[in-house]
């Protein structure tokens, strides 16, 4: 057991020097890319949506 906790403990040690060493994005850049990933996903979906609803009104014209 002793071990077993020795060991978590070696391992959270390592995990927090290795995030200070990491380079972390600027705020602004995150901001842009967030909002770019955003309207590209809201554009997609209605894209989605308008090929969903014409193949629905001209299913809709075949089976009459």
């Amino acid at each position: 057991m002793k071990e077993k906790l020795a060991g978590v403990i070696k391992f959270l040690k390592e995990t927090r020097s290795e995030v200070k060493k990491v380079t972390w994005p600027a705020q602004r850049y995150v901001t842009v890319a967030t909002s770019i990933v955003l309207l590209i996903v809201v554009a997609s979906g209605l894209y989605v949506m308008l090929v969903d609803f014409v193949f629905a009104r001209v299913f809709k014209l075949l089976v009459k």
